[in-house]
């Protein structure tokens, strides 16, 4: 429960912060410098929910994954490593938005936050339908092809998100 309260205050944060952005660049002659550092805050943000979510989602994933003992680990290991790509797209979105902080860091901070969310929940959410997919191939029930696809379905939600940051202006 504690680690619940703790993830929310961190959303409401940094939501907060995107939110405040443009009042604070709108501030005396410092504004631009205020907008760019609340910016440069709202991707790091971004980037360390995108980097938990997958963390989250590996954790309950290979939880699944060692529960099946030694004999099925390789056997099922591609379906528990897929949240780890919502990390690699999060790092992705941060160099591809590196260079407009100084020209437009609003959208930069708007682009962030919302692609922050998108990435810390289709992880966390991904390794859940990844681990019932390792124990329903463990149980005899399933394949590692239905596991698979079941367990991309959370993922092109983080591709669509992905793209959306190389088409918002």
């Amino acid at each position: 429960m504690k680690t619940k309260r703790i993830i929310l205050a961190g959303l409401l944060t940094m939501a907060s912060l995107a939110a405040t952005s443009p009042a604070i660049a709108a501030t005396g002659t410092d504004g631009n410098d205020m907008a760019i550092l609340v910016a440069k805050i709202v991707m790091g943000l971004s980037l360390s929910l995108g980097l938990s979510g997958s963390a989250i989602g590996l954790s309950i994933s290979f939880s699944a994954l060692l529960g099946g003992g030694s004999e099925n680990y390789f056997k099922n290991i591609a379906v528990a490593l897929m949240p780890a790509t919502q990390g690699i797209y999060s790092i992705v979105c941060l160099f591809a938005n590196m260079g407009n902080f100084d020209t437009d860091p609003i959208t930069v901070a708007g682009k962030a936050a919302t692609f922050g969310f998108a990435m810390f929940f289709s992880a966390w959410y991904q390794g859940v339908v990844c681990a019932a997919g390792i124990r329903s191939i463990l149980e005899g029930k399933n394949t590692l092809a239905n596991a698979m696809v079941s367990g991309a379905m959370p993922e092109t939600y983080a591709v669509f998100a992905l793209v959306m940051t190389f088409i918002m202006k």
